[in-house]
């Protein structure tokens, strides 16, 4: 089954979508390349991040961190601050969305996936973020999880109110709308300051990691199932209406796209020589299917563009779909795996 896509995103994903390699070595090594490259552009947009956050903290510092003075004093200012920080964060992100399904598919670079994005705080019992985080002021958060969805989405969209410093009325309409408000300054440097330190940290592994066989199986086989989270947090998420803090600032389908992106390019550029070479029955239905997967994803995406609301049982129902064909792909490269000797890693 192959879907037809509504204009808007089929035209974003006949942009993207990853050509398949002449050879596994090109492939394994474009993979590389590909990612070393989002991830220069991360490093180099956390520190604009950064750089705002440090303006907006001046500011505050400015008139004795007393919030309310700085609000009554350069209001605008911060507004317009505020909503840069917003912006820029969106840009840092996104850049690593578009690599996370690799990223956290390489044993040798999990531990990123974790701090970066998808860590769990350390009072939860599995998957931990495996870091503490230093503050400006001397105080050191232990494991506080994710510094992009634990700690800064919820922080800068006003979605976590133990950080919120002062309601604000930053779009000007003479209300104080969900999310309007200033946030902790201290919180936000240390946690931008992270980012750039772990992007960096990344980076530096990235450029030692040797391209190889068992990790791009692995990479697919590890990442691709996890579509299925992916729409149960979208449907937990404020766009269907839920109260999760992460997942406010922009659609988790977007993210989702971009992750199931990353496997379905791993898949083309280093599996798939490989699968081909041996049965090329297999690697056309395992082709198949991840277009089949991706066309779900950018379809309920379009729709939602387009202004449609799902209900939690439809978000169910479609991660469901998603998942069976996730599950499919897996249990053919499993199978393809098998074949070639290859060692999935944990």
């Amino acid at each position: 089954m192959h879907r037809i896509l509504l204009p808007a995103l089929a035209g974003l994903l006949a942009g993207t979508l990853p050509l398949a390699a002449e050879t596994e070595s090109e492939g394994l090594a474009a993979i590389k390349a590909f990612t070393l490259e989002h991830n220069a552009a991360l490093v180099t947009e956390a520190k604009r991040l950064r750089d705002l956050v440090g303006a907006y903290a001046a500011t505050i510092a400015a008139h004795g961190n007393d919030y309310a003075a700085a609000w009554a004093a350069e209001g605008a200012t911060l507004a317009d601050g505020v909503r840069g920080i917003r912006a820029q964060w969106l840009v840092a992100s996104n850049h690593y969305e578009t690599i996370e399904g690799i990223v956290a598919g390489i044993p040798a670079t999990a531990r990123y996936d974790l701090i970066l994005d998808a860590g769990n705080p350390g009072t939860e019992a599995e998957d931990v973020a495996d870091y503490d985080l230093a503050l400006p002021d001397g105080t050191v958060l232990e494991r506080p999880g994710s510094l992009f969805h634990t700690i800064t989405e919820p922080l800068f969209w006003g979605s976590d109110p133990g950080h919120a410093k002062l309601a604000a009325d930053l779009d000007g309409d003479g209300q104080v709308g969900a999310g309007e408000m200033l946030f902790d300054a201290n919180l936000a440097l240390g946690a931008t300051a992270g980012l750039v330190f772990w992007s960096e940290a990344l980076m530096a592994d990235m450029q030692a990691w040797e391209p190889n066989r068992d990790d791009a199986f692995t990479a697919v086989v590890t990442m691709t199932p996890t579509v299925g989270d992916y729409f149960g947090e979208w449907k937990e998420s404020q766009f269907l209406g839920g109260a999760g803090a992460a997942f406010v600032a922009q659609s988790r389908l977007v993210d989702v796209l971009a992750i199931m992106g990353g496997c379905q390019r791993m898949y083309a550029a280093a599996v798939s020589p490989v699968v081909a070479a041996g049965d090329a029955a297999l690697d056309a239905a395992i082709t198949g299917a991840f277009a089949d997967l991706l066309a779900l994803v950018a379809e309920t995406r379009d729709r939602e563009v387009q202004g449609e609301r799902f209900t939690a049982e439809e978000a169910d129902a479609l991660g469901a779909e998603a998942q069976d064909i996730a599950e499919r792909v897996v249990a053919q490269v499993l199978q393809a795996a098998a074949r070639h000797g290859v060692e999935i890693r944990g």
